[in-house]
């Protein structure tokens, strides 16, 4: 079976793309550190906004406030995010990584980046360049999406 052909559309291709990264990322980090990718993104995202709500990380996830509560849940039980009660709100938890969870997306992270950056060069593939215009196409889609809200 034939994974691409030229009449592939490009969401098609991009889709195609992303899926087989997320799941060689899910090998790779389950092989090194037992961790699937959802659960690593879930705490490079956490790593990028820092402390915040439960609520506020579902916001920039999007996914639902009880899917977060549920991963934060289990991360917490392996020692990769601290909650704590917000000391402005009651009601409300506070998310940070550990120092455990912050060495594991590091090290995850370079893991990743190294291996896909090894498959770009074996293609003879310019990573600046490639960067460079996902970037822009990324940021085109999203420009273009807040037009049409």
């Amino acid at each position: 079976m034939k994974l691409y052909s030229r009449r592939d559309s490009t969401p098609d291709l991009l889709h195609k793309l992303v899926h087989a990264m997320d799941r060689s990322a899910d090998v790779i980090l389950q092989k090194q550190f037992g961790i699937t990718y959802k659960r690593a993104y879930f705490l490079l995202v956490l790593q990028r906004v820092g402390t915040v709500t439960q609520h506020q990380l579902a916001v920039v996830l999007g996914y639902s406030a009880a899917s977060v509560s549920t991963m934060l849940t289990a991360l917490s039980k392996l020692g990769y995010v601290d909650i704590q009660p917000s000391p402005h709100h009651g009601r409300k938890k506070l998310v940070s990584l550990t120092p455990y969870g912050k060495e594991l997306v590091t090290k995850g992270r370079n893991m990743l980046n190294a291996h896909f950056a090894s498959l770009m060069l074996g293609e003879h593939m310019n990573i600046q360049e490639y960067y460079a215009q996902t970037e822009r196409l990324y940021s085109a889609v999203v420009a273009k999406n807040k037009e049409q809200k």
